[in-house]
C-alpha cells in the first residue's frame, strides 16, 4: 500500500515530534485516512526497534474491530484484543477497550508498552484515559505518545495541553474536498423566523441549553416548513437530521412521515441491534430521512447520505463540521449502485452556518504550503504548545491567530478548483486518446482508468486476476481520486517507481505487433511509444468491451 502525499507527511510529523517531544497530536478531517496513518507510523516503528510494543485504545468496540483489520493489515504485525471478558496482551499491537482498561484490576497484566496511541484523542483528557496514560509512563517513562482526532476542540472546555505539547499535522477539510477525497458541501442557510428567539437561548456545559433550544424549534409549523424545505431543495437525496432532543427528532422524523416520506429517529437509548438494524434499512434506501440527537455525530459514515439538516444551534464549529462531515464521504458504486454524488446539501435552520462560516469557506489551496525560509512550527501565545506555521487555531487550547487581511485566501463561494492529482499521483497517467477522456495508468498488481460519458466520469479498476471493479462516479476529479487510491492499495512504491522507469523505454516490438492485432492504429508509434504507454493501450484494447459496459451499466442505473 502506498500511502497518499498528505499521509506521508503526516506520518513523518509523526515520528519526528514523538521523537523530539515522547508525544503529539495529528488533526485530520474524517475520510482522511487516520487509521492508515496509524498502521504505517506502527510498523515503521516496529521496523526500527523490534521489540516495540504498542497499545491502541479506542471507546466503542466498532472502532476497536476496524482499527485491528486496517492497522493489523498495514503494519503487518501480530494483534491482539483487550475488553469486556477478552484479555489477550500477546500481540506486538494490542487493541484495547478504554472502558475495560479503566478499570485498575484489568491494568494489571499490561506489559511494558512503547508506544500509545489514542484514537479519537480529543476525549484524551477523560479521567478514565489519564488513569491508562499514568499506569503505562510508570513503566515506562520515555512512553511515545500519538493522538488522533478530526475535531479536537472539547466542547466542555477541558483542555488537552496536559496530554500533549504539541499538534505535529494538521489538515482541514478544504484540502480533500479540492483534492476529490471527499464531495463539497452546498449550503443553504433558511430562515424560519425564529433567529431572535435563537439568539436568546443560554450556554450551559460547554453548549447551548438544548432544552430551550427544543422549545424554540420543536413546533408543529416549524417542522411542517422544513419538511417544505427539504421537499425543494433535496427530496431525492438521504437525509440525516441533527435534532435539538430527542422528543424533538421524533417530531421532525414524525412530521415527515404525515408528509409521506419514510423517516425514523434514532436516539442514544435504543438497543444496539435495533440501532444497527435502522441504519442498515437506510443504507438500503428503506428510510430515507433519519433524525436524531447527535447521535450520529461519531462513528456513523453512511456513503448514500446526500443531505444534512442542522435543526439545533452549534456553539462549537468542531460540532457543526462533525454534524457535516456526516455527508461528505464518496460513494462507492460496487456497495451502492446507482447512487451517484457529487455534492452534500447542507440545510440549516438554526444559524449554525452563519455563525461558524460555511464550509465552502474552509478551501484554501495554498494552506499546505510553508513560505520559504520560514520555520515550520510556531508557538502557540497561549498554551506555549508547539503547532504547524499555517494553524489558524490552537487545537489544544483553542487560541485563535489573526491573520492580516489578504494574507490568506478564502473561497466565500464554492468553486471546485480540481488539484492536479496526476502531478501528485505515483502513478503515470496515459491519455489514450489525446482528448483527456480517457486516461489509465498500471501497475504490476492490476490498472485503473477514468473515462467520461459526455456528463459524469467514471473510475474502474482492475486488480491482477480478477474482474473490472467500479470505484466512482462523479466528478473528474472525484473520479481520478478515487482511481489513484485503488493503484496506491494494490501496489507499492517500489512498484510504483519501476513501471514509471518504463516511460523511458521504448514499446518492444511484442507490445507493437500486439496493438496492430488489437486493431489499433500503430504507425510511428514504434519510434514514439514508450513501454508504459504501450501497456496501458494493450489493457484498454483488451478491456474495452468490459470497460464500456461498466460505464453503461453505472449510467443506467443512475438513470433508474
Amino acid at each position: 500500500m502506498i500511502p497518499r502525499d498528505y499521509q506521508r507527511a503526516a506520518v513523518d510529523a509523526a515520528h519526528d515530534r514523538t521523537a523530539e517531544h515522547g508525544n503529539t497530536m495529528l488533526v485530520l478531517p474524517t475520510g482522511a485516512g487516520k487509521t492508515a496513518i496509524a498502521g504505517f507510523y506502527v510498523g515503521e516503528q516496529a521496523e526500527r526497534d523490534r521489540e516495540a510494543r504498542v497499545l491502541v485504545l479506542q471507546h466503542t468496540d466498532e472502532l476497536i474491530d476496524q482499527n485491528r483489520s486496517a492497522i493489523g493489515q498495514i503494519s503487518g504485525l501480530g494483534t491482539s484484543v483487550v475488553k469486556a471478558e477478552r484479555d489477550c496482551w500477546d500481540g506486538q499491537v494490542i487493541f484495547g477497550s478504554v472502558q475495560t482498561l479503566a478499570r485498575e484490576h484489568r491494568r494489571v497484566s499490561m506489559p511494558k508498552l512503547s508506544h500509545l496511541v489514542i484514537d479519537e484523542c480529543h476525549r484524551a483528557a477523560a479521567a478514565s484515559y489519564q488513569a491508562i496514560l499514568a499506569h503505562a509512563r510508570e513503566a515506562n517513562p520515555g512512553l511515545k505518545l500519538l493522538g488522533l482526532s478530526a475535531t479536537p476542540g472539547r466542547g466542555d472546555g477541558r483542555s488537552l495541553r496536559k496530554t500533549f505539547s504539541n499538534v505535529g499535522y494538521h489538515l482541514r477539510i478544504g484540502t480533500l474536498i479540492a483534492r476529490g477525497l471527499l464531495v463539497p458541501p452546498r449550503t443553504f442557510t433558511i430562515d424560519l423566523g425564529i433567529e431572535d428567539e435563537l439568539s436568546g437561548i443560554d450556554s450551559t456545559a460547554g453548549d447551548f441549553d438544548m432544552r430551550q433550544a427544543g422549545k424554540v424549534l420543536n413546533r408543529a409549523v416549524l417542522n411542517e416548513a422544513v419538511v417544505e424545505h427539504w421537499a425543494d431543495k433535496a427530496a431525492d437525496r438521504r437525509t440525516i437530521f441533527f435534532c435539538a432532543t430527542v422528543d424533538h427528532a421524533q417530531a421532525v422524523a414524525e412530521a415527515f412521515r404525515a408528509a409521506g416520506v419514510s423517516a425514523e429517529a434514532i436516539t442514544g437509548d435504543m438497543p444496539a441491534r435495533a440501532r444497527a438494524d435502522l441504519i442498515a434499512r437506510f443504507d438500503r434506501g428503506e428510510v430515507q430521512v433519519l433524525t436524531n440527537c447527535m447521535v450520529l455525530t461519531e462513528g456513523f459514515d453512511s456513503q448514500p447520505v446526500g443531505c444534512i439538516g442542522i435543526l439545533r444551534p452549534m456553539l462549537h464549529k468542531g460540532t457543526f463540521i462533525q454534524a457535516v462531515g456526516r455527508g461528505l464521504r464518496r460513494v462507492d458504486p460496487e456497495r451502492f449502485p446507482g447512487i451517484v454524488k457529487t455534492d452534500c446539501i447542507v440545510l440549516d435552520f438554526a444559524g449554525a452556518a452563519l455563525r461558524h462560516g460555511t464550509l465552502e469557506q474552509e478551501i484554501d489551496l495554498d494552506e499546505d504550503e510553508t513560505p520559504p525560509g520560514e520555520r515550520p512550527w510556531k508557538t502557540c501565545p497561549s498554551c506555549e504548545a508547539e503547532l504547524p506555521l499555517g494553524a489558524s487555531i490552537c487545537d489544544l487550547c483553542g487560541h485563535i491567530f489573526t491573520r492580516e487581511i489578504g494574507e490568506k485566501r478564502l473561497l466565500t463561494a464554492f468553486e471546485m478548483t480540481e488539484i492536479d492529482l496526476l502531478d501528485r499521483s505515483p502513478f503515470f497517467w496515459c491519455d489514450l486518446h489525446g482528448d483527456g477522456q480517457a486516461l489509465m495508468a498500471s501497475g504490476f498488481q492490476g490498472w485503473a482508468g477514468v473515462f467520461h460519458d459526455g456528463t459524469l466520469w467514471h473510475a474502474l479498476g482492475r486488480p491482477r486476476g480478477q474482474a473490472i471493479r467500479p470505484l466512482a462516479v462523479g466528478t473528474r476529479v472525484q473520479a481520478l481520486a478515487a482511481a489513484d487510491d485503488f493503484l496506491r492499495m494494490t501496489e507499492t512504491s517500489s512498484a510504483a517507481a519501476k513501471s514509471k522507469r518504463w516511460l523511458n523505454d521504448p514499446a518492444s516490438m511484442r507490445q507493437i505487433e500486439l496493438l496492430q492485432r488489437a486493431g489499433y492504429e500503430t504507425s510511428g508509434m514504434d519510434f514514439g511509444l514508450s513501454k508504459y504507454a504501450a501497456n496501458c493501450h494493450l489493457n484498454f484494447c483488451w478491456n474495452r468491451a468490459a470497460i464500456r459496459a461498466a460505464v453503461l451499466r453505472d449510467m443506467d442505473r443512475a438513470a433508474a
